[in-house]
């Protein structure tokens, strides 16, 4: 086998891995729209970092829901044919949070001047904080107090203790919400390695299968010269390269599909009037390992994203041109 050969092989193959990662990965966007996922994941980071339990209507993750969360909830309900922008947890400003969380504070210790830190110090502050009167939760009394103790031990001037007061609080919920953000995407990686299954069953997409009907078959190059014009039309447009960096993934969807509409006897798919025909003949253990061989390969590969495989894609249509031109 010639390497032009492998190389139209593993563009045929790599089509095929992106065709299904962007069919995952809209169904995976859908799932995340309609049950909210990003909101909800946000919530709870906030109900871990003011260290409250859910509790409707009472709580102060709840007024910061209602102020944040709740807007985009109604957004997103009122777009849903439109499919989100990828990415992780929807955020909010860690500036806008603290301004908020400071004001907050204020009424909660009833301080009616709005600049009640130049009326009251730090220390003064930090009392009310402990005092039974305060409703906060042990585990917000505990790292706001840490957190301007700190302030206090560094600085004499008021001014440079509220702003390094200010800055602390940010990077207070900077690293809530960074693990919030690994969280959702450990979780996001999860959901993609089931979808990845059902979509590999679903259409029988066996990997082993496919290399050995790619290798035999005259449409392999059909399919990669189909694939090498769609792949180097959206490298232009750039409509597909940068999916996970707020790019309408609609458009990638659509582009990939059309291509599949062109090409007909793609090697994936069951025979409804023969299932067992083709891969399982004769049905024995070793025909059985290799399916299921190559359905794990399928799911491992459709598992790594669309965005991964349109760089593969581009690198062997890269690899292809470069030896045309020798040629």
């Amino acid at each position: 086998m010639s390497l032009s050969t492998i190389i139209t092989i593993a563009i045929a193959l790599a089509f095929i891995y992106l065709a299904a990662s962007f069919f995952t990965y809209a169904i995976q966007e859908k799932i995340v729209l309609f049950f909210n996922l990003k909101a909800k994941n946000l919530k709870e980071t906030i109900y871990r970092l003011l260290g409250e339990e859910p509790q409707q209507g009472e709580s102060y993750t709840e007024k910061f829901y209602q102020k944040y969360l709740q807007p985009l909830d109604l957004s997103l309900s009122s777009n849903q044919k439109k499919a989100p922008k990828s990415g992780g947890i929807e955020q909010i400003s860690a500036k806008q949070f603290v301004t908020d969380l400071i004001e907050l504070v204020a009424i909660e210790l009833k301080y009616k001047n709005r600049n009640f830190y130049s009326e009251y110090g730090l220390e003064k502050i930090v009392e009310d904080i402990n005092s039974s009167d305060c409703h906060f939760s042990d585990k917000m009394k505990r790292d706001l107090s840490a957190i301007a103790q700190r302030a206090i031990n560094k600085f004499q001037d008021k001014g440079e203790q509220l702003q390094y007061l200010e800055q602390e609080l940010e990077s207070w919920f900077n690293r809530a919400i960074e693990y919030a953000q690994e969280n959702y995407l450990r979780k996001s990686k999860y959901i993609s390695i089931i979808l990845s299954v059902i979509v590999v069953l679903m259409f029988n997409i066996d990997t082993v299968n496919i290399i050995n009907k790619l290798s035999k078959s005259e449409i392999t190059s059909t399919i990669s010269n189909r694939v090498t014009e769609v792949v180097v039309s959206n490298s232009q447009s750039n409509s597909c390269s940068e999916v996970n960096n707020d790019t309408e993934v609609q458009t990638c969807i659509s582009s990939i599909l059309d291509a599949v509409d062109g090409i007909d006897n793609l090697p994936v798919g069951w025979n409804l009037s023969a299932p067992l025909k083709e891969q399982f003949r004769p049905l024995n253990f070793s025909n059985v390992i290799k399916v299921v061989t190559g359905w794990i390969l399928s799911i491992i590969a459709i598992s790594q994203g669309a965005p991964f495989w349109f760089g593969i894609l581009n690198s062997l249509i890269n690899v292809k041109s470069n030896k045309s031109a020798k040629n």
